[in-house]
């Protein structure tokens, strides 16, 4: 009789529960009565923790008492979510979610739901979203657990694909939410195809690659969504375990070296070289991706080479420009052939790649030369910043110009020194310091000189010896002001008396005419 009513009494609280969640607030009874999931063990363990934790440390239990409202708000809207997964995904078969419309129906489902939340518990619709990302991948966890640590794929799997889209529709902030994301997806499927190749080819492709359909709507966002979670990965220092084949061992790589299965195991890197892809390049280098992709294959650069001789000089204009952004990221081109001496190595090398340093196509100074400074010290900086995790945000915190920050960043190359036009204003000289003035001392201004052309066209002027000569160079300079003009010639020649005859040198050569004669 006793079990008949608490099972009438459990039901009437589940339906008053529907209605109003916060009747566990005035009803002080075990939360299992309410409908409320029995604790685990390991929750129940980790409640006692934080519970030690704030006792051992009384400093933190003024803020732990004052976001208790905050804390209780995360519990209930952790719960809305874990209810509407069971719920939903009760009713899903097992490839339920293969197709895209069926994820996108979910997908509208949980974000009415974030919505709510947002507005009922008057909260940022980021924070509600990283909850629901919690939710589900907390789903995806419990079900891989109870199969013995194994991923059982389908509708268990694409559960993390709908945090994926959540986390971009909501711009969810959390960084170590979205990286718990990406470890979890990284986990079952070892790559991130699903982020990159729709970035790379499109929504389409990977429908015809890899059997599935892109979750976003075109190329355009694919890429932004790509640049999103590059940043919270570079943000996190997100390095995952992958195996090369070719080294035979495994190694720590970063998010955005992580080979795509697919495409034979090749850096997303590696693919946007083969897919001609410039802007899609720029990006990658700009967020850290490594110049020399570590998944086992041959030289990138050695490889673009290759494909700009096969058509003799007919070079694509797609190709020329991804070689020019990966040169701006070496200091120098490693040339092929090694086991060879460097004299060998470098007759061949002219041998088979020489018409394009003929064309100028590849500098020769990073091939058998020396490198400009100014290039060595971007390579070096780029280096550092890319193995600390701080590229592209790195570049903003040195203490250098704008101009060089561009330029490090590959975003602006230098020809030259920086040139102002003829409307700028003047650079200043620097103050002197406090203390005493220093004299600047006395230089020739840029009025006063002159360029190479106009040098050419004014006559030295020696000094002269006789006044005949003086009267001549006179008469020559105030003709034409100095140019070398017929009239200037005709007026230093009548300025010189007939029987003039200049003192001329012992070895002066008979040959050579008079000054007269030179003139005329």
């Amino acid at each position: 009789m006793f079990l008949q009513l608490l099972k009438a009494f459990q039901r009437l609280v589940s339906q008053l529960k529907s209605q109003f969640v916060w009747v566990r607030c005035w009803l002080p009874l075990p939360l299992q009565l309410y409908g409320f999931r029995r604790e685990t063990e390991s929750r129940t363990r980790l409640r006692l923790r934080v519970k030690e934790k704030v006792r051992q440390e009384p400093g933190q239990r003024s803020g732990h008492q004052s976001n208790w409202r905050i804390s209780r708000r995360h519990l209930v809207m952790d719960y809305i979510f874990e209810c509407f997964f069971d719920d939903t995904f009760a009713q899903i078969t097992r490839n339920g979610l293969q197709d895209r419309q069926s994820r996108r129906d979910v997908l509208d489902h949980l974000s009415a739901i974030i919505k709510g939340c947002s507005e009922g518990q008057n909260t940022q619709t980021d924070e509600v979203a990283a909850i629901a990302v919690t939710a589900a991948m907390r789903f995806h966890r419990l079900a891989k657990e109870q199969n013995g640590n194994v991923c059982l794929m389908g509708k268990y799997h694409n559960i993390l694909y709908i945090g994926l889209r959540t986390c971009w529709d909501w711009g969810v902030r959390d960084s170590e939410v979205v990286v718990q994301l990406l470890v979890a997806i990284y986990e079952c499927e070892k790559t991130f195809e699903r982020i990159f190749l729709g970035a790379l080819f499109g929504p389409h492709a990977p429908h015809f690659i890899a059997g599935w359909r892109s979750d976003f709507q075109d190329q355009n966002e694919n890429v932004r969504a790509m640049v999103y979670f590059l940043k919270h990965a570079t943000r996190e220092k997100l390095t995952l375990p992958v195996w090369i084949p070719r080294f035979e061992q495994e190694r720590q790589l970063r998010f955005i070296d992580v080979p795509i299965e697919s495409c034979g195991r090749s850096s997303p890197l590696r693919i946007a070289l083969q897919a001609n892809a410039p802007e899609l390049l720029l990006i990658l280098l700009r967020y850290g991706a490594s110049p020399q992709p570590p998944d086992g294959g041959a030289s990138v650069i050695i490889a673009l080479l290759d494909k700009l001789i096969e058509n003799g000089r007919n070079y694509s204009c797609e190709l020329i420009m991804c070689l020019k952004l990966l040169l701006r990221n070496v200091a120098m081109v490693e040339m092929p052939f090694k086991p060879l001496l460097y004299g060998a190595r470098r007759e061949m090398f002219f041998e088979r790649y020489g018409r394009l340093l003929m064309d100028k196509i590849i500098g020769k100074e990073q091939v058998y030369g020396v490198p400009t400074l100014r290039h060595l010290c971007r390579c070096v900086i780029r280096d550092v910043l890319r193995n600390h995790n701080q590229l592209p945000n790195g570049i903003d915190t040195l203490r250098l110009p704008k101009r060089l920050q561009r330029y490090i960043d590959l975003t602006e190359e230098l020809d030259g020194p920086e040139r102002r036009g003829p409307e700028s204003e003047p650079i200043l000289p620097p103050k002197p310091k406090l203390g005493g003035e220093v004299p600047r001392m006395p230089t020739i201004s840029s009025e006063e000189e002159q360029s190479e052309d106009e040098s050419e066209n004014h006559v030295q002027l020696l000094e002269a010896v006789t006044d005949a000569e003086k009267a001549a160079v006179a008469a020559f300079v105030a003709t034409s002001d100095g140019a070398i003009t017929p009239e200037a010639k005709q007026a230093a020649v009548a300025a010189c008396p007939p029987d003039f005859e200049p003192d001329l040198p012992p070895d002066f050569d008979p040959d050579f005419p008079s000054i007269s004669g030179k003139l005329s």
